[in-house]
């Protein structure tokens, strides 16, 4: 039996216009078509969207709902047209305002807030899987096993074959080098690690390009992350507030030398197992099941906001930013740029999850989580560990409080309500 072919949709026969004409006309098109569907005719108002913006001709999301009312009478089919402008923008590279689209569809602001949160929710939180980086030759390195993926980059474990010391390699992910906001986000990684000198933050080494793929040197933590010690099992609360000391002076170093992390949380704590010349000075030390001390450190820089020095913020955009149960509620809205409270408030996350083996919001969906960051307070950590004192309760609390400024105004206070 013959093979049935698919019957030609809608968006193939104007694809072909595209291809065969300079500028076909929409309307005169829809007006060949009969008993068009809504979905259909979505399909098309997009294809001819992303045309005409692609040859310079940008039609506003306005335009396409003032000449088909049947799209704009329909609250649904409306959203998918005023927030198609927003993602192709952004596929565009450019840096689109959610501010700006809730002023320009005030009717909409509700469902657009929620959608573009959603999508960057699910587009910078965690990605684990997936195809990872293919094989690469670092000069002077032979690279070895895949540690993990994040979101823009895969880190490999590597050695210097003249040393025989084991090192970390981070990568740009190709599929990420067409996008500048991501390659310049990877390379402000780069640039604070690179500046930045602490015990209980991850050492930068070198960097340099492969194949034209930014890569980041640095140092290896064998003792994998904070989440992964964890396991959803708290740990002691003068532990606890042992580690949080250790890694808050590292933020306020961080601060002091004008780099604002952003995202803190446990899975951005990598935990080295080597005492070397770099650990020397640190402060605290977990112990890993095979009694081995393993020394918190600070990593993933990739969200940090520079403030000093020329082209100084990528953040210009106000775009949401960060993981969904760890970011701060100011960051959800892209109402504001981060400043030094932004991080008291990924320290309050993690000293949170270290008292009671989970997230301070924890919600089926990330946009679930969202809502709850913005509007809802976290539950008291005694209520989850009767064992968390009083004391350690208040400071994180005061740290997760929806206002900056009713946190504490920088890591240094926070160490200091801490008590020795």
């Amino acid at each position: 039996m013959a093979e049935r072919r698919r019957r030609p949709t809608a968006a193939d026969q104007y694809r072909r216009l595209w291809a065969s004409s300079e500028t076909p006309n929409l309307k005169a098109f829809l007006e060949t078509l009969l008993d068009l569907k809504p979905d259909d005719l979505l399909d098309v108002i997009e294809l001819d969207r992303n045309e005409r913006w692609r040859r310079g001709q940008r039609v506003s999301a306005e335009a396409y709902l003032r000449d088909f009312p049947t799209v704009r009478n329909d609250p649904e089919a409306s959203l998918v047209v005023i927030y198609g402008e927003y993602y192709l923008r952004k596929e565009l590279g450019e840096s689109p305002s959610l501010t700006e689209y809730l002023a320009r569809f005030p009717l909409h602001a509700r469902r657009l807030r929620d959608q573009v949160m959603w999508h960057e929710a699910i587009e910078l939180g965690q990605v684990i899987g997936g195809t990872p980086q293919p094989a690469v030759q670092i000069p002077g390195l032979t690279v070895g096993e895949l540690l993990g993926r994040g979101g823009m980059c895969s880190v490999y474990r590597a050695v210097d074959p003249q040393s025989g010391e084991e090192i970390a390699v981070k990568l740009l992910d190709r599929d990420h080098l067409h996008h500048p906001m991501r390659v310049a986000r990877f390379r402000r990684e780069v640039g604070s690690l690179m500046r930045l000198r602490h015990p209980h933050i991850v050492r930068a080494y070198r960097t340099a390009e492969v194949d034209g793929v930014p890569y980041l040197v640095m140092e290896y933590c064998s003792g994998g992350t904070l989440i992964d010690y964890l396991r959803g099992r708290p740990l002691v609360p003068a532990d606890a507030a042992d580690v949080m000391r250790a890694l808050a002076d590292a933020v306020e170093y961080a601060h002091r030398e004008g780099v604002i992390h952003r995202d803190l949380k446990p899975g951005n704590v990598l935990l080295s197992a080597a005492m070397n010349e770099n650990d020397r000075n640190a402060r605290t030390s977990l112990i890993s099941p095979d009694s081995i001390s393993l020394v918190p450190k600070v990593s993933d820089f990739g969200l940090a906001k520079c403030e000093t020095g020329p082209g100084s913020s990528i953040t210009q955009s106000r775009e949401t930013l960060g993981t969904p149960c760890y970011m701060a509620p100011e960051l959800t809205t892209g109402a504001r740029d981060a400043d030094v409270r932004t991080d008291v408030y990924g320290l309050g996350a993690i000293l949170y999850e270290l008292m009671t083996g989970q997230p301070p919001f924890v919600a089926n969906t990330p946009l679930d989580v969202v809502h709850m960051v913005r509007e809802q307070p976290p539950i008291s950590p005694a209520a989850v560990n009767p064992e968390v004192p009083p004391n350690l309760e208040s400071v994180c609390l005061k740290c997760l409080e929806k206002e900056p400024e009713q946190r504490y105004a920088s890591a240094a206070e926070f160490i200091a309500a801490l008590g020795s």
